[in-house]
């Protein structure tokens, strides 16, 4: 093999490990979008909400912005698709579902509802999305001592921490961990 060959092949292979590290220690974040102030709150003890989040949750969706949405026009949840976010929407926030006549005018908005699905974005419950975000955690990667002051710095909740085998954790530094839902793993080696 020649040599500029190979080392093309080293640099290939050390990017894709650079890149690999960058996504573990990157947290997952949720932009949230809406009224429901008890599934914010639900959402913010499981996962980070942020402005920047890779997740767009829309808790409330009026007849208006669906129809925006379903036709293309600019609103949050195109600009997360054309972003590649994942974006929810929660079905009870859906303002049309709350009506039932009259019948011909529900299904058009039905029609509206499988266009918005078509286009990529999942309508789910409030159960679900809770759970389904709730699976969600940040990976972080510790070595040395590990202190309370380390842990509150990346402000970590529902996450996994990776430690290195000679890691030592301080007694208040396991107290955060235990309160703030915090998985220990040891790397190998």
């Amino acid at each position: 093999m020649d040599t500029d060959k190979l080392t093309e092949l080293i640099k290939k292979e050390l990017l894709r490990i650079l890149e690999e590290k960058k996504a573990e220690d990157k947290p997952a974040e949720v932009k949230f979008c809406g009224d429901d102030s008890l599934l914010r709150d639900e959402l913010s003890k499981k996962i980070k909400i942020s402005e920047n989040g890779e997740i767009l949750v829309i808790s409330t969706l009026g007849i208006n912005d669906m129809v925006d949405i379903a036709s293309g026009k600019t609103h949050p949840a195109i600009s997360g698709l054309l972003e590649k976010k994942t974006v929810y929407i929660v079905e009870e926030g859906l303002e049309y579902k709350r009506y039932s006549e009259p019948k011909a005018l529900m299904e058009t908005y039905d029609k509206h509802l499988d266009t918005i699905i078509k286009y990529g974005i999942q309508v789910v419950k409030r159960v679900e999305l809770i759970d389904k975000l709730g699976a969600v955690t940040e990976k972080t990667v510790l070595k040395g001592v590990i202190t309370i002051s380390k842990l509150r710095e990346r402000n970590l909740k529902n996450a996994v921490l990776i430690l290195d085998k000679k890691s030592i954790i301080t007694p208040l530094a396991m107290e955060y961990i235990k309160e703030n839902n915090i998985e220990i793993l040891y790397e190998r080696g």
